[in-house]
């Protein structure tokens, strides 16, 4: 019943201060994976909590975001042999999360699951998705916002893929991330294509926040951050 989860973070330290304030309490272990130079993510780290973990490999092999390869550096702190995730610094778990996961999910110990999720604008969109419970009537899953539902990855030849943004997998089947890409980008579609495709599932009792500044196109952010702050940050 143990629950962790590993996040990285370069620049993102505006939304990270938000969603790790919100994420911390969920889970038994909060990582964060961050640069040498990045002393404003490293201090909202120790603000809330969390295990900091510096890293240089962001830059390994001359890249410009090596991803997957600081991934793994925060996988080293893994504390125990029970549930983890890989989360991005700009998602939010809802307020019934573990009770959702481990009371209302027959978890499957060989098998990794991914989480739809739903954009929200700015902080002030995000307290007013927080405020109401996410299953009306305690059993309807509702997004409490006018954003769709974020599109499902799903390729045409691997079939359904938890992407990087939310992946939960058990320590009994810990596998090590890719990183010879050098971007955000396919690396996390490689870790999840580890595991057969009878054994990549999706949560069907949670939707995650993904907390956004501004509306983004797919791929902004895969070397770096290129969106603004967020107001006030």
């Amino acid at each position: 019943m143990r629950l962790e989860y590993v996040t990285t973070s370069v620049g993102f330290d505006d939304l990270l201060d938000i969603t790790l304030a919100l994420n911390h309490p969920h889970f038994d272990t909060s990582i964060v994976v961050t640069s040498h130079a990045d002393k404003k993510t490293q201090a909202v780290a120790r603000k809330h909590g969390a295990l900091l973990v510096l890293t240089d490999l962001f830059g390994k092999n001359g890249r410009q975001f090596n991803k997957g390869a600081a991934i793994n550096d925060g996988f080293g702190r893994f504390q125990y042999h029970g549930w983890r995730t890989h989360m991005d610094s700009d998602i939010v778990v809802p307020d019934n999360f573990r009770r959702m996961l481990f009371n209302h999910t027959h978890l499957d110990r060989n098998c990794l699951y991914g989480a739809d999720r739903v954009d929200v604008i700015e902080k002030r969109a995000l307290d007013h998705c927080i405020s109401k419970p996410q299953h009306l009537h305690s059993c309807f899953v509702i997004p409490n916002t006018p954003q769709a539902i974020s599109p499902r990855y799903v390729d045409t030849l691997r079939g359904y893929i938890p992407i990087g943004y939310f992946q939960l997998w058990h320590a009994s089947c810990q596998k090590e991330y890719p990183w010879s890409l050098g971007s955000a980008a396919h690396d996390d579609v490689l870790f999840a294509h580890q595991w057969p495709r009878g054994y990549r599932q999706l949560l069907p009792t949670v939707l995650l926040w993904h907390l956004l500044p501004e509306p983004t196109r797919i791929g902004q952010n895969w070397e770096g951050r290129k969106s603004r702050r967020l107001k006030g940050k």
